[in-house]
């Protein structure tokens, strides 16, 4: 079985410092890393495996200003060389914070070109607090919008509910590093799923089959250890509060797969895929999958991955 080739996409200033952030951490070889902004100053600064720069005519390498029209117009501009970059590739992780020029403007004309190119398209985007102002704040949830009609999974994470989880007092330094952490442990658990065949498989297509669902979509990972109680740190997953389980349970498709030691059981297997249907009372379709460590290893991570929830609930959405 071949291996899926996965690009992350980091667009935009949000975007690309969390490209930055992933790529000082092992990621399997089937992962090609893209970062794409109109301000070639920060661009170059950016650890990945290409740069593209947008619209240098229009914008002559500076920020868009948050200004969206602009940064759209760069990428229209900039189409052939997206195009070749993005050729050949099974599935786009995109990368970015929207409410700005880049992340908003930007983003949501590189999921049309996705469409255009028949490249699935999961994106995970931070959403502006709510002192950044209205304008930002609607602009924001217009880009999603606009990013569900173009038929791309996206999971949002509120920069305002981090907040909150994390506490008023946190630096915003650390909410960021901590928004970080979040898609890092997401993106190693969903990347190496999907090149690992495992004991009980999670395919590419069964990946696709989730993230096609109409709707928003969410995700989430746990690294703990094997020992402690398995229903506790599912719940502990599903509990996490940057997630609200009012949206979880609108889901319709969800993915759990699991990585564990060799003496991980059917039964402890079986009880997690119970559990979780029973959190999930609208999922009509639940996928599971297994991957086994040698030895004794007594690491387990967690990783879930639900769809097709509600359009009416898009600026509600959180990344666990």
């Amino acid at each position: 079985m071949s291996v899926a080739s996965i690009v992350i996409l980091g667009v935009g200033g949000r975007g690309c410092a969390a490209l930055q952030h992933l790529q000082q951490h092992s990621l399997p070889n089937n992962i090609s890393s893209i970062a794409v902004s109109t301000d070639k100053r920060a661009l170059n600064s950016v650890l990945c495996d290409s740069r593209i720069l947008l619209g240098e005519a229009i914008a002559k390498g500076r920020s868009s200003g948050s200004n969206a029209e602009l940064a759209a117009a760069a990428v229209r501009e900039t189409e052939p060389a997206l195009r070749h970059a993005l050729m050949g590739a099974d599935v786009i992780i995109m990368l970015t914070g929207l409410g700005g020029g880049n992340g908003s403007g930007a983003a949501t004309e590189l999921a049309k070109l996705a469409t255009d190119m028949a490249i699935p398209l999961l994106v995970f985007a931070t959403l502006p607090f709510n002192f950044e102002g209205k304008r930002r704040t609607l602009l924001a949830q217009k880009s999603l919008q606009t990013l569900q009609q173009c038929g791309a999974a996206v999971v949002a994470l509120p920069n305002d509910q981090l907040q909150r989880a994390l506490g008023a007092t946190t630096r915003l330094e650390q909410a960021l590093d901590a928004s970080n952490q979040f898609l890092l442990v997401i993106l190693q658990q969903l990347t190496a799923m999907l090149a690992d065949t495992g004991l009980i498989s999670m395919d590419f297509n069964d990946f696709l089959s989730v993230i096609k669902q109409p709707g928003f979509a969410l995700a989430g990972a746990i690294e703990t250890e094997q020992e402690q109680d398995l229903p506790a740190a599912l719940q502990q997953l599903l509990l996490n509060p940057l997630l609200q389980s009012a949206q979880l349970s609108q889901a319709k498709a969800a993915l759990l797969h699991i990585v564990a030691g060799e003496n991980f059981s059917l039964q402890q297997f079986e009880a997690l895929g119970q559990q979780l249907a029973a959190e999930l009372p609208n999922v009509s379709l639940l996928l599971q999958g297994l991957t086994l460590l040698p030895g004794k290893a007594t690491k387990l991570n967690l990783l879930l991955l639900a769809s097709g929830i509600s359009t009416d609930c898009s600026v509600k959405l959180h990344c666990v």
